[in-house]
């Protein structure tokens, strides 16, 4: 019975480690199927006045670095 190929999905915060760990996985035989692309979200930040109300604190930036790679099955 054959193992289903599922894709191996790389996530990090920083490029560097990113491009290090597709590096690594390519090193193992792995191929790159979806390319390494940062995904970027905005948030707000908010805080609780004295009444309970929400008053706005900062804009809030994050991003994440996204990879996919399969296993090469070699027959």
């Amino acid at each position: 019975m054959k193992r289903k190929d599922f894709p191996v999905v790389i996530r990090r915060q920083r490029k560097y480690e990113a491009e290090q760990a597709i590096k690594d996985l390519e090193d193992r035989g792995f191929v790159l199927i979806y390319p390494l692309t940062e995904f970027r979200s905005d948030g707000k930040t908010f805080t609780r006045d004295s009444f309970n109300r929400k008053i706005f604190v900062e804009n809030t930036e994050s991003s994440c670095w996204v990879a996919k790679l399969r296993k090469v099955e070699e027959e």
